[in-house]
C-alpha cells in the first residue's frame, strides 16, 4: 500500500491555501488530496463533487457541519484544520494520517488477535467520547474511516456526512452510510443519535477481529435486510469482545451500552490507558507495524506528482477511436469515474502540465500516459456511500497487442484446497461454509479454511443451491420438480415442495424443469419454474417454515431465470401472449402486478441480469439492452444498448458508490463468445468505461477496491473508476467458470471435475 498516487489532467493544483501535490482516494462526497500548507505542513484535503456543491441546501449544512467538526479535538480523531464552504468547489482540509486504513490492514495481513482489538476499541470509543461531545454524530464510522497509526487509530469524516445524506445525493439515489454498519434506525429512516455509533463500533470491532461485518456480505439491500431482522453473527469473536460488542448491536438504541461505560469497559478489558494520550506501536500487530513504518518513511512529495500531457487535444478533435472487444483486453477509452470535470480557473485550477517524455519521442498520446500509474491507499479520508472506495489509477495500453511494462500493481492467485465434487452451480459462501450442489444430485456444504465436508444431502438429481436464508439452504431438483429447504449447519431436510402438489395441477411424466430460480425473503420462498417440454410456467410463493403454498401466478409462455425481492416487492422476468417478453413487478404478499416493462417480442429479450438499489431496478436482457427504471413506477430512466444484439447481460449488475458495474458475454447460440464489462453513472446511464474480454465475462465483484471478474478461465483486476487493467491471474481451464467471489477468496470449478478455492492478492509489482 502506497501513501499517494499523482495527480492527473484536471486534478487541482491548490485549494486555498493549500498546494495539492498527490491523490489519496475518492468517495461519494468527492475526492481527497494530500496538500501542503504555506509552512510544509501535510494535509488531506477533500473536494466536494459538482452535484452536491450545486444544490445551496448542501452547502448550508456542509458549512454547519464542518463548523461543528472543528471543535472536536479529541486525540484519537483527524482534526479538521480549515474549510471553505463558500468555495466553488467547496472544501476540508485535515491533519494527514500517515498510515492504512483497518479496512487495508485487514485485507492484507487478516483478522487482529483480541488484545489488539479490545485496545482499538478503547481508543475508538474515547474518539466518539470526543466527538460526541461537540454535539456531533459520526453517522459513518466504518472500517475506511479508521486511520492506523503507531501512537493510535484517527477516526476520520466524522459529522460531515449527514449535510450529503440531507441532499439525498439526487444523481445517484443513494443514502449516505455502509450497509452492515449502518443501525437499524438509520435504514428505517429514523433520526441518528449517539447510540447509532455505538452501533457502528460493534460492527467496527467484530470486522477486526474476523475480517467480516458481523451481518456478511452481499447485495446491499440483503445485508441491510439481516441489520434490522437478523441477530449478528458472533460466533468467532473471542468470547470477552463478543460480550460487549453483542451489546453494541442490539436493535433497540436504548439497550446499547453509552460511549463513555464502553471507554471504561474496554480499557479495564484492554489494560490501554488511551487517555494519557501515549500508544507505542507494540497495540498494532507485527505485520500491520511494518506496513505503518514503511508508509511513515516514505518521503512526502513538495511539488506535484506525476506528469500530464502538454495539451489537451483541440475542441473538435474527433473522440478517442474505440478498440475492438474481441480477444485483446481493451478498455475503450470513453470517460472515466472522476468527479466532476475539471475546475475552472481561481480558487482550484489545474496543475503545470510538463512535457512528458514521450511527446518529445513523438509517441501518440495514448502511449505517452504509460508509466504514471501509482497504487494508492485506499479509502484514506474518503467518504463512502454503500461500498469500498475505489484504486488509483492503474495503466496498462493494448496498442497493437502490446501490453504495457509500467502496471504498478499484479494480481496473484494462490489454490488453497479443492474438493472432489464438480458444482453444477456456482457455489454460496455464507458465515465459513460453502455450499453447492454437484452434477450428480448432491449438496455439498464445506468448511472454507480447509475444505473439509462439514454435511451432504443426497438425492437431488442434479439440484444446486440457489439461495440461503433464514439458517436454509434452498435447492431445486429439475428432474423431480422438487423444492428442498435444507437445514445450513446440520443438512437435515425442513420440507419439501414438489409441483406436481401444486395448484396449478401436475405436470406430464416425465417433465424436467430447466429454467428455475429462488428468492427468499420475510418469511416467504418464491419459487420460478418452466416445466419441460409440457406444463405450466408460474411463480409460486412458499411459506419459509412449512413450504405451504401461499399463491401462484401462472404465466402465459416462458420466462427467465431473473429473480429478486426487495422492499415487498418481486422484480422477476416473465413471458406473455404472443411471445413478448416483460421485467414484472409483482407485491410480495399477493402477486398482483403493479407494473411491467417490454424487453423483447417473438420470444426474444428475456431478462438475463437483474438487481434493485436505492428505488432502481437495474436489468439486462439476451438481445443486449441494459435498463435502469424507478422501482415504485417502472418508468424507464435510461437504457443503452450492447455494440452486439447477440450478447446477453451476465448475471446481477454491480452498483457502487453511484456506479453500475455490469458484464455481457455471447448468447449461448452464436459463435462470438466474447464478452464486455461496463461502468455507468446509475443516475444518468452515462457510459464511463468499457472493458473487452476474450471470452465470457462474469459478473463483477467488488473487493479489496479492485473489481473483479473471470474472463474465459482468467481472473481479471480493474480499477473500477478507469477500467484500466490492475492484473490478471490463471484460474481454470474452464472457459466460463461457475465463479464465487467473497472477500479475498475465489471458488470455482477447475475445469477438472472438483471444486477449487483459493486467495487472491493484488500487490504492487
Amino acid at each position: 500500500m502506497a501513501a499517494f498516487a499523482p495527480l492527473e489532467a484536471g486534478d487541482p493544483s491548490q485549494a486555498g491555501p493549500y498546494r495539492v501535490v498527490g491523490r489519496l482516494g475518492s468517495g461519494g462526497m468527492g475526492r481527497v488530496y494530500l496538500a501542503r500548507s504555506p509552512g510544509g505542513r501535510a494535509v488531506a484535503v477533500k473536494v466536494i463533487r459538482e452535484e452536491l456543491a450545486d444544490d445551496p441546501g448542501f452547502r448550508r449544512r456542509f458549512a454547519r457541519e464542518v463548523d461543528a467538526a472543528q471543535r472536536v479535538t479529541g486525540f484519537f480523531t483527524a482534526a479538521v484544520v480549515d474549510a471553505a464552504p463558500e468555495a466553488d468547489p467547496p472544501w476540508l482540509a485535515t491533519a494527514y494520517v500517515p498510515g492504512p486504513s483497518l479496512t487495508e490492514a485487514v485485507a492484507a495481513h487478516g483478522p487482529w488477535p483480541e488484545q489488539p482489538v479490545l485496545t482499538l476499541g478503547t481508543a475508538l470509543a474515547e474518539a466518539l467520547e470526543s466527538i460526541h461531545s461537540a454535539d456531533v454524530v459520526h453517522r459513518d464510522l466504518k472500517p475506511s474511516n479508521v486511520l492506523l497509526a503507531h501512537e493510535g487509530p484517527r477516526v476520520i469524516d466524522f459529522g460531515i456526512s449527514v449535510a450529503a445524506d440531507d441532499t439525498k445525493l439526487t444523481l445517484t439515489g443513494t443514502a449516505v452510510g455502509t450497509p452492515g454498519y449502518m443501525p437499524p434506525e438509520q435504514l428505517v429512516g429514523r433520526d441518528i443519535e449517539p447510540a447509532g455509533d455505538v452501533f457502528a463500533l460493534g460492527a467496527v470491532l467484530v470486522y477486526a477481529a474476523t475480517g467480516s461485518s458481523p451481518f456478511a456480505g452481499g447485495a446491499a439491500h440483503g445485508v441491510a435486510y439481516r441489520v434490522v431482522h437478523e441477530e449478528p453473527d458472533l460466533s468467532h469473536v473471542p468470547a470477552r469482545l463478543a460480550d460487549v460488542v453483542a451489546r453494541c448491536l442490539a436493535k433497540d438504541p436504548k439497550q446499547r451500552p453509552s460511549v463513555p461505560e464502553l471507554v471504561d469497559k474496554l480499557g479495564r478489558l484492554s489494560a490501554a490507558r488511551p487517555t494519557e494520550g501515549v500508544f507505542s506501536s507494540g497495540w498494532l500487530p507485527a505485520p500491520v507495524v511494518t506496513e505503518v513504518t514503511r508508509i511513515q518513511a516514505r518521503p512526502l512529495p513538495e511539488t506535484p506528482t506525476g506528469t500530464v500531457p502538454l495539451t489537451a487535444p483541440p475542441a473538435d478533435a474527433p473522440p478517442a477511436a474505440e478498440q475492438s472487444p474481441a480477444g485483446d483486453g481493451s478498455r475503450t477509452a470513453v470517460d472515466t469515474a472522476a468527479i466532476g470535470p475539471a475546475p475552472a480557473a481561481g480558487l482550484l485550477a489545474p496543475p503545470p502540465q510538463p512535457v512528458s517524455a514521450g511527446r518529445l519521442l513523438g509517441l501518440p498520446r495514448r502511449h505517452a500516459l504509460i508509466g504514471l500509474a501509482v497504487a494508492a491507499v485506499l479509502a484514506v479520508l474518503a467518504a463512502t456511500l454503500l461500498l469500498p472506495d475505489g484504486l488509483p489509477d492503474g495503466d496498462r495500453s493494448n496498442a497493437q497487442g502490446k501490453e504495457s511494462t509500467a502496471a504498478a500493481t499484479e494480481l496473484a492467485f494462490q489454490e488453497l484446497w479443492s474438493y472432489e465434487e464438480d458444482p453444477a452451480g456456482p457455489p454460496l459462501i455464507v458465515d465459513g461454509k460453502a455450499y453447492f450442489g454437484d452434477q450428480g444430485g448432491t449438496l455439498h456444504a464445506l468448511d472454507t479454511a480447509g475444505g473439509t465436508q462439514i454435511w451432504k444431502y443426497d438425492g437431488l438429481q442434479g439440484a444446486r443451491p440457489v439461495t440461503i436464508a433464514d439458517g436454509a439452504v434452498y435447492a431445486f431438483s429439475g428432474a423431480s420438480g422438487a423444492l428442498h429447504s435444507v437445514d445450513a449447519d446440520t443438512g437435515d431436510r425442513r420440507w419439501s415442495f414438489r409441483i406436481d402438489d401444486a395448484s396449478t395441477g401436475a405436470a406430464p411424466k416425465g417433465t424436467e424443469y430447466g429454467i428455475t430460480n429462488v428468492a427468499a425473503a420475510r418469511g416467504t420462498v418464491y419459487l420460478l419454474t418452466l416445466p419441460w417440454p409440457k406444463g405450466q410456467p408460474a411463480l409460486y410463493a412458499l411459506d419459509a417454515e412449512t413450504g405451504e403454498e401461499l399463491w401462484n401466478r401462472p404465466v402465459a409462455v416462458g420466462l427467465s431465470t431473473a429473480l429478486t425481492v426487495a422492499d415487498g416487492v418481486i422484480y422477476c422476468g416473465l413471458g406473455g401472449k404472443d411471445y413478448e417478453n416483460y421485467l414484472y413487478a409483482l407485491d410480495a404478499d399477493a402477486g398482483d402486478q403493479l407494473w411491467r416493462i417490454k424487453t423483447g417480442g417473438s420470444n426474444r429479450g428475456k431478462v438475463t441480469s437483474l438487481s434493485v438499489a436505492e428505488s432502481t431496478v437495474y436489468f439486462g436482457s439476451e438481445e443486449g439492452t441494459f435498463y435502469a427504471a424507478d422501482a415504485s413506477s417502472g418508468e424507464v430512466r435510461w437504457t443503452y444498448q450492447s455494440k452486439s444484439k447477440d450478447a446477453e447481460w451476465n448475471g446481477p449488475p454491480l452498483v457502487a458508490d453511484g456506479v453500475v458495474y455490469a458484464a455481457v458475454k455471447g448468447r449461448f447460440d452464436t459463435a462470438d463468445s466474447a464478452g464486455r464489462v461496463y461502468a455507468f453513472t446509475a443516475g444518468s446511464g452515462k457510459r464511463l468505461w468499457e472493458y473487452g474480454t476474450t471470452g465470457p465475462a462474469s459478473p463483477p465483484v467488488l473487493t479489496g477496491g479492485a473489481l473483479h471478474f473471470s474472463d474465459a478461465g482468467t481472473l481479471r483486476a480493474l480499477d473500477p473508476r478507469t477500467g484500466k487493467s490492475l492484473g490478471d491471474a490463471p484460474l481454470t481451464t474452464a472457459t466460463d467458470p461457475l465463479l464465487t467471489i467473497s472477500g479475498d477468496r475465489a471458488y470455482f470449478d477447475g475445469g477438472d471435475e472438483r471444486l477449487h478455492a483459493g486467495r487472491i492478492s493484488l500487490t504492487e509489482s
